[in-house]
């Protein structure tokens, strides 16, 4: 990661946006940021952490308070660059935040952008701007100002990082993640997922029920059998269906016949009504060859006699229109000969008043430009005057600001001190300084020596607390072991005595075994008679058959001694895990004291106790026997406790004897150092001091920091009396340019009003010559009411004239239209009683060759298209119904051959031909029955194998991941990779500490993942990082932190290219900062700019590239960045 761009405005002391160039800075590799204190130095990187992850690490609640308080908006952007194999991505995070309640703020936008060709937004939301940084990174906000930024006050926070905190900062910074939880959360799903798989398989199995290959090979010899029948069977039907179809053909016959006939016996009685219809047509027909010759008569007669009454409105309508074409043409003349006559007196009339109206308009134009000027003329001669007033205000000023120059001067000559006493004065003082300097040192010396010497003294007294405490631990094992060997013998006394219990029970169960044998063998012999064999020897004589001597045991009484025995054998393995137990515990006791003490005393003795007989009955031996082993493994766990506990308390103490011991021996060194050193020192300061003296004997030494202030004091009432002259030199400059302009538009105002008085002579000339072109005089208001009186009567003129033209060409059109109607009609009229006469004599001759007597039997006698249609369609109808029926009759008849069938016979035959389909649609069902238990026994059988190679597969699975389980709970694979990485770190960071103390210190890490400082100077001594002073303590800091830096992938693929150190260097001698320093310097070879962030001057004239940070004035503008390069 490397910076590019930060800009900042409205962030603590920061006001105006300020832009800082971090490519420039960090082009050499070392650079510095320097400033006074509280002018903002460490809120840059406020600015950088809080446009990355929208937060302040030293601000309350991380963002309360942070807006400068004379502003409204804080803005923040970031631009950075991550580098990887793939290449380099530029990226841009901008934040911007608005005053809320109180100290508060509120987001106002977030927004991270990727820089390129084009600018491409990834996220605009608060939430989603911090997941993609996150993401980018792979840090938290924490893990990145410990590893790329150590601010003021962390150092030993980021030193003395312990246990689960350093883990997960260790995990989040190296991208551990995927070993830790992440990769047991993967092998839990895994696993979970795959015992998930492991019981389907396991039920998929069950589920498939017996799929063995003797089920399968059954099932397929039935199948066999099904499809020999089903063969056989449909022959059979085949021949059945042969048959059923003859008899099915020859009964459709007979049916149709039948039918046929029924409809040949329709058609006849049908026959009277056709012929019936047939006449009717024919006559309806007839009438429909008459009726148009009737229909065109009337017709011609009708046309005659409308046109006849046409004729007669028409010459009505004529008379009319020709009197008002009159009328119409009597006034369009009149209104004609009104108009030549009145029209050219009018326009003359118009003429005139328009002239006249002209030039009234322009005096009006006349006199308000005349208003116009004279107002102008008030106005420049008030402005004259204005203005001759600011020349004179302004030339006073210049005059006093003048004089006040010349004081200023005056009092800046007053000020200056000559350079060479100037020189003496800072001389005596910085090297008064450094006497100081040494002074404050061996202060320091002495107190540490004070401080380690009561250390010293404390660490003795704690030494003998904790060696009196061993003695007293010593006494106590004594008590602790002898209670432990009397617990090892009471366990053995009652194992010897279960052990005797236990032969008894043996002992009688051997007895009653024996006696049953011999009720066994007396019972054989009592049915031995002469001369048979016997069944054990096979002896035909028995001369001493056996016989029992005792009562037959019962068989509860051998099940007694059974189950007596078992009862036992748990209390035999208690007796002895707890003797094993002891004599395991007083081993651990006797290895853990180095062979000293004794080792329990052999159990004879216990023996000799449990030698006296108990008479009691076995089970109350049995229930005291196992009440006994309860509690001595009480004891037992009571003493193991005991002795656990006094052995870690030993231990603990042991060790914090030694701890106390190896402090004592490094104090002891380090005060003989702080010792050595402390006389060295008072050599240094005394020499310093003798030499100041012999040099400026003419100055105080006491008193030399009052004449510094004073010097100081002269030198800034100089500056700011010379800033004060620099000012006045600007000032007086603008005052006179403004003089200048002052005078300037003084006379330019005289200009301005002499123009304007000439204008208004020219105007009221003007006005004059339009005032005698009037011909009379007129005001506004009459003129404009003539001049509209005339122009209406020539409106009115022109309109009338219109009109009346209007008229006598719609009558004379109108007139027009009725003559050519006229003429139209006597055509028609004259066309149609021809026509009449036509038609008259063709239908009379066309009705006395019909057999109708007049016109109205005509008219009665036609038919509908509908009925017309309806009785062809009828006639035709029957004639194709007979003649198809004659056909289908002689077809059949020639079909049926004489052959006739019987119902009975064809309900028989349609019978067996169902029984036989029945019977070989059922043997079809079975066969395909057959077929698919074939098919899916075959598929379980092959799905069975299938399963059982997964499952087996899977179990072994499931026992890895289970194995993995037990390798990787908790979190010690990480835990392990974060130690190797922490010890990689730490050597890295020995090695530079080495450099930076000349070899003396060296950090290590200790058993328990804590970082330890090991003396090199003192003989290797290991210490705790808690003794460094605060210089070595920001050494050890600053070398961990590069080399943690130095490591650092950012997920694991982008290099940290930059490191900031904030403050720190305040606590640093001369001597060692010049070593730090050099360090740094070669440090820039390793491609990782370094910024250092200090008001240390000595640092400041060190490093080639500086930001300087301007503090913010009181009230006025913030903090202000400038970049110098040396």
């Amino acid at each position: 990661m490397k910076p590019i761009r930060l800009t900042v405005a409205g962030l603590h002391s920061f006001r105006e946006k300020q832009v800082i160039e971090f490519d420039k800075l960090c082009e050499g590799g070392l650079f510095g940021i320097f400033g006074p204190t509280g002018s903002g130095k460490s809120s840059i990187l406020d600015a950088m952490t809080l446009a990355l992850y929208g937060n302040v690490e030293r601000a309350a609640n991380n963002t309360n308070g942070i807006m400068n308080h004379a502003e409204q908006e804080l803005v923040v952007s970031f631009t950075f660059e991550l580098a990887s194999a793939s290449g380099k991505r530029k990226y841009t995070v901008e934040r911007s935040f608005k005053r809320s309640e109180g100290l508060r703020v509120k987001t106002a936008i977030s927004r991270l952008i990727e820089e390129g060709s084009e600018r491409v937004v990834l996220a605009d939301k608060t939430r989603e701007v911090d997941d993609q940084i996150k993401q980018l990174l792979g840090l938290e906000m924490k893990d990145f100002t410990r590893a790329v930024v150590l601010p003021q006050g962390k150092f030993a926070e980021f030193l003395s990082l312990k246990g689960v905190e350093r883990r997960q900062m260790l995990q989040r910074l190296f991208n551990l993640e995927q070993y830790g939880d992440q990769l047991n959360k993967k092998l839990k799903t895994r696993f979970i997922n795959a015992t998930a798989k492991l019981e389907t398989i396991c039920a998929e199995q069950a589920g498939l029920g017996n799929a063995s290959k003797e089920t399968l090979d059954e099932q397929l010899q039935q199948l066999e059998q099904l499809e020999q029948e089903l063969k056989q069977q449909q022959l059979y039907l085949a021949q059945i269906k042969e048959r059923y179809e003859r008899d099915k053909e020859l009964w459709q016959w007979q049916k149709e016949k039948k039918y046929i006939e029924q409809q040949l016996e329709k058609c006849r009685m049908e026959e009277a009504e056709i012929l019936t219809l047939e006449q009717k047509r024919q006559k309806a027909e007839e009438a429909e060859r008459l009726l148009p010759y009737a229909q065109q008569y009337e017709q011609a007669k009708r046309e005659v006699e409308e046109w006849e009454r046409e004729m007669k409105r028409i010459e009505q309508q004529l008379h009319v229109t020709h009197q008002q074409y009159e009328q119409a043409a009597e006034a369009y003349r009149f209104i004609r000969a009104k108009k030549n006559e009145q029209e050219p007196k009018l326009l003359q009339k118009k003429e005139q008043l328009l002239q006249a109206k002209q030039l009234w308009e322009r005096m009006q134009q006349m006199e308000r430009e005349m208003k116009d000027i004279r107002a102008r003329i008030s106005e420049t001669m008030a402005k004259e005057k204005q203005a001759k007033q600011a020349f004179e205000r302004l030339s006073q000023l210049y005059e006093r600001a003048l004089d006040k120059q010349k004081s200023l001067k005056e009092q800046w000559r007053q000020k200056q001190v000559p350079a060479q006493v100037k020189e003496r004065i800072y001389r005596a003082y910085e090297e008064k300084k450094e006497v100081m300097v040494l002074d404050q040192a061996l202060q320091e010396i002495k107190r540490e020596y004070r401080q380690k010497q009561e250390s010293y003294d404390r660490l003795v007294q704690r030494e003998s607390v904790y060696e009196k405490q061993l003695e007293e631990g010593k006494k106590a094992w004594t008590a602790h072991f002898q209670r432990m060997e009397r617990l090892y013998h009471r366990v053995c006394e009652k194992q010897i005595q279960l052990e005797k219990l236990i032969y008894k029970i043996k002992q009688k169960q051997k007895i009653a075994e024996k006696t049953r044998l011999q009720h066994v063998v007396a019972s054989l012999a009592a049915t031995l008679t002469e001369g048979s064999p016997c069944p054990v020897c096979g002896s035909l004589h028995h001369p001493s058959p056996a016989r029992s001597s005792s009562e037959q045991p019962s068989e509860q009484e051998l099940l007694k001694w059974d189950e007596e025995l078992e009862r036992a054998q748990p209390l035999a393995s208690s007796f002895q895990s707890l003797r094993i137990q002891l004599e395991q515990l007083a081993e651990a006791v006797m290895q853990e004291e180095n062979g000293e003490g004794v080792a329990l005393s052999d159990a004879s003795r216990a023996k000799r106790e449990a030698e006296e007989e108990s008479y009691a009955p076995i089970d109350v031996q049995f229930h005291d026997l196992a009440a006994e082993v309860k509690a001595l493994q009480q004891d037992y766990l009571q003493c193991r406790e005991a002795i656990n506990t006094m052995l870690e308390r030993r231990r603990t103490l042991e060790k914090q004897r030694q701890e106390i011991v190896n402090q004592r021996h490094s104090l002891q060194q380090e005060i003989e150092e702080r010792l050595a050193k402390y006389q060295e020192r008072e050599r240094m300061k005394d020499e310093r001091m003798q030499n100041w003296l012999a040099i400026y004997e003419d100055l105080s030494f006491t008193a030399i920091e009052q004449m510094m202030d004073q010097l100081r004091a002269n030198e800034k009432e100089a500056q700011l009396l010379q800033e004060r002259i620099d000012k006045s030199v600007v000032f007086l400059e603008q005052k006179q340019e403004e003089c200048e302009q002052a005078k300037e538009q003084w006379q330019q105002l005289q200009r301005q009003r002499a123009d304007a008085l000439l204008l208004q002579q020219m105007k009221q000339q003007q006005y004059k010559e339009y005032e005698q072109s009037l011909p009379f005089p007129i005001d506004e208001q009459p003129l404009e009411h003539r001049l509209a009186d005339v122009e209406q009567q020539l409106v009115q003129l022109q309109k009338q004239e219109e009109e009346a033209y209007e008229s006598y060409n719609g009558m004379q059109r109108q007139y027009q239209l009725l003559e050519a109607k006229k003429q139209a009609a006597i055509q028609a009229l004259s066309e149609g009683e021809k026509r009449l006469e036509q038609a008259e004599d063709k239908w009379r001759e066309m009705l006395q060759q019909s057999s109708f007597a007049n016109a109205d039997e005509i008219r009665k006698t036609p038919l509908t298209q509908e009925e017309k249609n309806a009785m062809a369609e009828r006639i035709q109808q029957f004639r194709e119904n007979w003649l198809k029926w004659q056909n289908e009759w002689q077809r059949v008849t020639d079909r049926m051959n004489g052959m006739e069938i019987s119902e009975e016979q064809w309900q028989q035959s349609a019978s067996m031909l169902r029984q036989q389909e029945e019977k070989t649609t059922e043997l079809i069902k079975q066969v395909a029955s057959a077929k698919t238990r074939v098919e899916e026994l075959t598929e379980k059988h092959k799905r069975f194998q299938e399963l059982e190679q997964q499952r087996m597969a899977v179990e072994r699975l499931v026992q890895q991941y289970r194995e993995l389980q037990n390798v990787l709970r908790g979190n010690s694979f990480v835990e392990f990779m974060a130690e190797e990485q922490l010890i990689r770190v730490t050597r890295d960071a020995s090695e530079r500490l080495g450099e930076l103390t000349r070899q003396r210190y060296a950090i290590e890490v200790d058993s328990e993942g804590g970082f330890m400082i090991r003396d090199d100077a003192n003989g290797g001594v290991r210490r705790p990082v808690t003794t460094l002073s605060g210089g070595e303590t920001f050494l050890t800091s600053l070398s961990l932190s590069l080399a943690l830096s130095a490591q650092i992938q950012l997920r694991g693929e982008y290099p940290l290219q930059f490191f900031f150190l904030d403050e720190g260097f305040g606590t640093l001698d001369g001597e060692l900062l010049d070593v730090v320093i050099s360090a740094l310097e070669r440090l820039q070879a390793n491609d990782m700019a370094i910024g250092v962030i200090s008001h240390v001057q000595e640092l400041r004239a060190r490093l080639p590239k500086r930001l300087i940070v301007e503090p913010a004035e009181p009230s006025g503008r913030g903090t202000r960045v400038k970049l110098e390069v040396m």
